[in-house]
């Protein structure tokens, strides 16, 4: 099959590509930025695949904190699809699958595993980034999840400009796309922070409300819901380390492999730079909301 490279993901030139291969169990993460999941749902999301259960991870905002134009949001998505190809033991090579629903095409990419394997799918909606207090950026107009559930803009439209949503229609997308899975369980960030990027538990407003459309979103889903697990952020960094030593090599590991397309400006295997020390804190703690 003819392919493009995008980046260091494997795209076919017919983006109608085979359906992600049959799962036994799913388990969908919807965070805000590319990076969470690897540092706030880990080790879990590691034991998920372990036990055989597919992956679906879908990432509401483009994670672009301002910069201007995409490169550095292609950097940060390339750099999650290098960490689940290291994660799952495969090459880092991935089938373009674009997923349509209500006349809007999100951006999704299947990674190429060997037969038998449970599969990992990426999802990306593209949003702008809120950054920490919800105030949005000058170069996407103040758009800002927080805004948007706040109901002080009415839409955000995605950087890429492929879709453009009101609160009631990102739900629904996010609905669907949990349903699509046929998740059964749904890990997201802590929805019940209201901080808004203020205060003691100090966390991302793109986190809280992200988790809070994901878990508005699972309780739509028709017949059975899905069980919603939420994931403290940022505040974890006070709190005890209750990973334990080989798990958090491995998430360290996936981290490090994510970075290399943001942190290797000649290119790397593996970005062997300093962590900073809220990374190094993140890599020893996880901890899911009670």
């Amino acid at each position: 099959m003819a392919v493009l490279a995008w980046g260091q993901i494997v795209v076919p030139v017919d983006s109608a590509a085979a359906a992600a291969p049959p799962c036994r169990s799913t388990v969908l993460a919807g965070v805000a930025h590319e990076d969470d999941d690897l540092l706030f749902m880990s080790p879990d999301l590691v034991a998920d695949r372990d036990k055989g259960a597919c992956l679906d991870i879908v990432y509401l905002t483009a994670g672009d904190a301002g910069s201007p134009g995409t490169r550095y949001v292609q950097q940060r998505e390339q750099g999650v699809g290098q960490a689940y190809a290291l994660l799952a033991g495969a090459p880092n090579e991935w089938r373009r699958e674009d997923r349509r629903h209500a006349g809007r095409t999100v951006r999704a990419f299947v990674l190429r595993v060997p037969a038998g394997r449970p599969g990992v799918r990426v999802t990306f909606l593209r949003l702008p980034d809120g950054i920490h207090d919800g105030s949005g950026t000058r170069a996407q107009a103040g758009q800002s999840l927080l805004k948007l559930e706040r109901g002080s803009i009415r839409r955000m439209t995605a950087m890429d400009r492929s879709a453009s949503y009101d609160k009631k229609e990102l739900t629904a997308m996010l609905a669907w796309l949990v349903a699509d899975a046929h998740a059964r369980t749904v890990r997201t960030l802590d929805y019940r922070n209201t901080d808004y990027g203020t205060g003691p538990k100090g966390d991302h407003s793109d986190h809280e409300v992200a988790a809070r459309f994901v878990r508005a979103a699972a309780a739509t889903v028709p017949g059975p819901k899905p069980v919603v697990v939420g994931y403290r952020g940022y505040s974890i960094s006070a709190l005890r380390p209750n990973v334990a030593v080989q798990p958090a090599r491995r998430k360290e590991s996936a981290f490090r492999r994510y970075l290399t397309t943001t942190e290797c400006p000649k290119g790397c295997t593996d970005y062997k730079g300093p962590l900073s020390a809220l990374y190094r804190n993140w890599m020893l703690r996880q901890y899911p909301t009670a």
